[in-house]
């Protein structure tokens, strides 16, 4: 198990977080709804219009940022899905709270686990995490043991492959629909983009069902 877990260490990279300014990439873009895997988390509305994919790292400060303006969103548009994807790139104790968050998922708790990881200043430890567990009611030999098996080391080894294919090494990461954007955005600006995203899924959706193709008879 401890040489699943080396393997996770030595497929980090050197993780950058964002520079305060985002920018817009428009290189390589790729469709966001692409993106997302079986198995990843998803809030929001499963076949919302926008499709939002969030590479994000527990202890990266602009990450946290988003993480609420996310929520935020979701509470006033209905029409949102949005997919985080943990991608542990600052250090251990990014891979250690991950770990720990996917193996609070086989008790079903990997939501409110995450929400502590999220807000907590202090990098995690076990010490931390066992604690944690505890306040959530999880069984922390369970959970310690799952932490350390293939399934959470190859979950973690999944996005970290995810992420080096679309060439992040930057966080957080966001794709919106075909936008591809580098560092947090404010809520006004988050909004913006949601709404130039959906008016060109919606003119997409019409230019296919206006065209000769798609009419019966032809």
């Amino acid at each position: 198990m401890k040489g699943c877990r080396l393997i996770a260490l030595a497929a980090i990279g050197l993780g950058l977080i964002a520079t305060p300014q985002a920018r817009a990439d428009g290189s390589g873009a790729v469709s966001a709804a692409s993106l997302v895997r079986p198995g990843d988390l998803v809030f929001g509305n499963p076949h919302g219009k926008v499709t939002i994919v969030d590479f994000y790292d527990i202890r990266c400060p602009p990450c946290r940022h988003m993480d609420r303006r996310f929520k935020r969103l979701l509470r006033h548009d209905h029409d949102v899905r949005y997919v985080p994807v943990a991608y542990p790139i600052l250090g251990p104790a990014s891979v250690l709270g991950t770990e720990a968050m996917f193996a609070a998922g086989a008790q079903g708790k990997l939501i409110p686990f995450r929400a502590r990881l999220m807000t907590q200043k202090r990098p995690p430890t076990n010490a931390i995490l066992k604690t944690d567990a505890k306040a959530l009611g999880l069984d922390w030999r369970r959970m310690e043991f799952a932490m350390n098996g293939d399934g959470v080391i190859h979950r973690i080894q999944a996005n970290l492959r995810r992420g080096r294919s679309l060439g992040i090494h930057e966080i957080p990461t966001l794709f919106i629909n075909n936008t591809k954007i580098v560092g947090s955005v404010s809520y006004a600006d988050l909004v913006s983009l949601v709404h130039a995203a959906r008016k060109t899924a919606e003119a997409a959706a019409r230019g296919a069902a206006s065209s000769p193709s798609s009419t019966h008879g032809t």
